[in-house]
Order: C-alpha cells, then sequence, then structure tokens
C-alpha cells in the first residue's frame, strides 16, 4: 500500500466528506432483531450486537451500529463503527478504499461513510479505534482470496491465514502501525509510528496519529509533545498543501485542548479552543468544549453564549441543544430550557433523557399534567439499565397522586 499518497488522497477525500451532511443522504436502516429479552432501548446492546455481527454480516452490524446511535447520540464510537462496517459490506470497495483509489474516496457514498468518521472525531477526537484491526484483516483476506482465485488455486482457511500474516509482516511501517493501533497494541504501534517519522520527518499526520497511540496509553505528555510538532510542520507547509479534513490544523487545534482539559487546565484549554476558532470560524465542536470549561468554572452565561454559537453553526446539533436546555433548565428559565429540550427531542425522537429533564422543569413550573407525560415518554424509551428509571417511576407516581 501507498502510504504518504495513501495518507494525502484519503485527506483530500475527507474534506469533501466533511461538507456532507448525514441526514437525507443516509438510507435508514430497519432495527436489526435482538435476541430474545434483549433490552431494544439499551444503545449498547446494539453495540454489541454489531460488534458480534461484523464479520459474518457487516450490513446487519451497519444496522446495529446505526441504531446506537440512534438511542446514544453523543457516542462517538457508535458512528466509527458503523463506518467500519460499510466499508467491510463491499470487498471491492474495501479494496479501492484501502489502496486510496481516486475516484472511489471521492464518491459521494464514500464521502457518506467518512462523513461518520468526522462526526466521531467531533464528540471525541481520542476515542479508541478499536474496530481497525478487523477492517485491515479483512482487506487483507479478501486479497489473498482473490489472489488465489485468479491462480485458480484453493485454499483452506490455515492456508489463507498462514498468507495473510506472512503478507502483514512484509507489509511498510505504516499499515503494521495502523493494524497495531486498531488491535489496541499502542505500545507496539508508537513505535512502529515512530520508526515512520523518522523516515517522514515532515509527515504530520503521522505525527498526530502516534499522538492518539501516546493518548491510548495515557501518556499525555507525549501526545501534546506530537501534536505541536505537527502544528510546527502544517504552519512551515504551503497553506495549499495542508488542507486537510482528518487532520487539519483546527482539528489538531482541538485535540491540544482536550488534552488539557484531560490535564486538568481549563485556562489553557479555553485558549486553545478559542484558537481553533480564529484556525476555523465554523468548527462547532470548539465552541461546545469551550461550553463545558465554562460550566466547569460556574459560569452558565458564558456556557449558553457558546452553545448558542454552536447552535448557529449547526442548527441539527442535539448534543449542543441538550446541555444549553440543561442549562437553562439550572438557571430556571423554564421558557427557553422547555424551547431547547423541545427541539432536541425532534432532532433525536428514540433519546430518552431530553425527556427526563423536560419533565423536571415542567414539574419545577407546577405542570403536573406535563410532566407526567414527559416521565411517560421517558420511561417508555429509557434503558432497563439507566439508574434514573426508579427515580421516574417514582416521581411519576408523585405527580399523578391526587392532590391531597
Amino acid at each position: 500500500m501507498a502510504s504518504a499518497r495513501r495518507t494525502l488522497l484519503i485527506a483530500t477525500a475527507l474534506l469533501a466528506a466533511a461538507t456532507a451532511t448525514l441526514a437525507g443522504q443516509n438510507k435508514v436502516p430497519r432495527r436489526p432483531t435482538l435476541p430474545p429479552g434483549a433490552d431494544t432501548c439499551d444503545a449498547f446492546t446494539y453495540y454489541r450486537y454489531g460488534q458480534e455481527q461484523l464479520q459474518r454480516d457487516p450490513e446487519r452490524a451497519a444496522a446495529a451500529f446505526y441504531w446506537a446511535q440512534r438511542l446514544s447520540p453523543g457516542s462517538a464510537v457508535t458512528y466509527y463503527a458503523e463506518r467500519i462496517a460499510l466499508l467491510m459490506e463491499d470487498p471491492i470497495l474495501l479494496r479501492e478504499y484501502v489502496e486510496a483509489d481516486r475516484h472511489t474516496l471521492a464518491s459521494a457514498e464514500v464521502q457518506r461513510i467518512d462523513s461518520l468518521q468526522m462526526r466521531a472525531l467531533d464528540l471525541d477526537p481520542f476515542f479508541p479505534e478499536a474496530l481497525d484491526g478487523e477492517l485491515i484483516i479483512t482487506y487483507f483476506n479478501n486479497s489473498v482470496k482473490e489472489s488465489l482465485r485468479r491462480q485458480g488455486e484453493d485454499a483452506g482457511d490455515l492456508d489463507i491465514d498462514y498468507a495473510v500474516r506472512t503478507t502483514i509482516a512484509g507489509a511498510d511501517m505504516e499499515t503494521r502501525a495502523w493494524l497495531a493501533f486498531g488491535q489496541g497494541n499502542y505500545r507496539q504501534a508508537v513505535d512502529f509510528f515512530g520508526r515512520q517519522e523518522r523516515s517522514y520527518r515532515k509527515n504530520a499526520p503521522l505525527r498526530v496519529r502516534r499522538a492518539m497511540a501516546f493518548y491510548q496509553l495515557g501518556e499525555l505528555d507525549s501526545a501534546q509533545v506530537e501534536l505541536d510538532s505537527a502544528l510546527a510542520i502544517a504552519r512551515r507547509a504551503d497553506a495549499e498543501k495542508m488542507r486537510y479534513a482528518y487532520d487539519s490544523k483546527a482539528r489538531w487545534v482541538y485535540e491540544l485542548g482536550r488534552i488539557q482539559e484531560m490535564r486538568g487546565r481549563d485556562s489553557a484549554a479555553r485558549a486553545t479552543y478559542q484558537q481553533t476558532l480564529v484556525e476555523d470560524l465554523s468548527f462547532e465542536p470548539a465552541h461546545v468544549r469551550l461550553a463545558f470549561v465554562a460550566l466547569r468554572a460556574g459560569d452558565t452565561t458564558e456556557a449558553a453564549t457558546e452553545l448558542h454559537r454552536a447552535i448557529a453553526i449547526k442548527g441539527d446539533e442535539y448534543n449542543a441543544r441538550l446541555l444549553l436546555g440543561m442549562v437553562y433548565a439550572a438557571r430556571r428559565a423554564t421558557d427557553s430550557a422547555t424551547a431547547q429540550l423541545t427541539r432536541a427531542t425532534e432532532i433525536e425522537p428514540w433519546v430518552a433523557q431530553p425527556h427526563f429533564v423536560l419533565a423536571e422543569v415542567r414539574q419545577a413550573a407546577g405542570d403536573r399534567e406535563g410532566a407526567a407525560a414527559e416521565y411517560r415518554r421517558f420511561l417508555a424509551l429509557v434503558a432497563r439499565s439507566d439508574p434514573s428509571l426508579s427515580i421516574a417511576q417514582r416521581r411519576l407516581s408523585a405527580v399523578t397522586a391526587p392532590a391531597p
């Protein structure tokens, strides 16, 4: 596989993917039938089912991951997992994608698939990409089988497995690093990325990937060093040669802010998120993180301002709407809280949480009937393992009890 060329081609394609909206382009899959007794309101149940189906039925897995998203739209891994499953569905698409075929990467289908990765990175730039290992192994399995088919040879599973292991052992260092990362071997990934880095000292995306591995190891200082180096390389490069989507300077600055948050350095994180917006004023996730930083400082006014800015950029952003509704609820701004939470339920009608907060808002305002309706809706949507379930049941009994 090409390495530097592949990185550039995929990054260029993802820049186009960043402008694609998920809504209206993604055919809604039917909910897969879960095993008897499974909780159909539990996002993790769908995610786990998707994992179980990934190798045997990627299409079913993609549907399961999609519905995990609908039940938990704040979870980065569900968007990422659907992307992996969609790529694994089609062996030809997967081969052309991994081999960085220009037409494939520029296609509307791949842009839509990669927009799922963009969404995941917006939610959490350091989520563990734990299914990449399966994607890579599937690619090599498909390649070996196709090669044997063309040669007219018939090989058993053990022969194919041996051929795959041999092929991987002889792969370039970037591929081996990618596989190590995707299999959770982060120490090995750091080593492999480091060897590659010495060969390609000006490869900023590679340093970012190494930063991701350091992050997963909990070595935040090293992760920050790698990101700083990537940014220094990028800023020395010609602006026309640094148009990445996966690996844009704005996103890298944003990742630095997340590391600073993890290290408890909120002042530095705030300044870094503001720098992200200097790089890209339309980078909505930075406003959401600025809101979290403000909330930790007890500044609900600033938090509300940042969330409004996020919503102005992306009006259908469920997570910002929910958080803004909760901020207004805490401030007892009933009308504003109701408006934001109601909009959140319209954006994601299968999610229980906004109904619980709406019920609290209505109950605090003395609207017992409205509160009861929201508690009932919450109970119809909530997972059985949710700790708020019993609270909602008690409160529903209280608001529906006859007045003394």
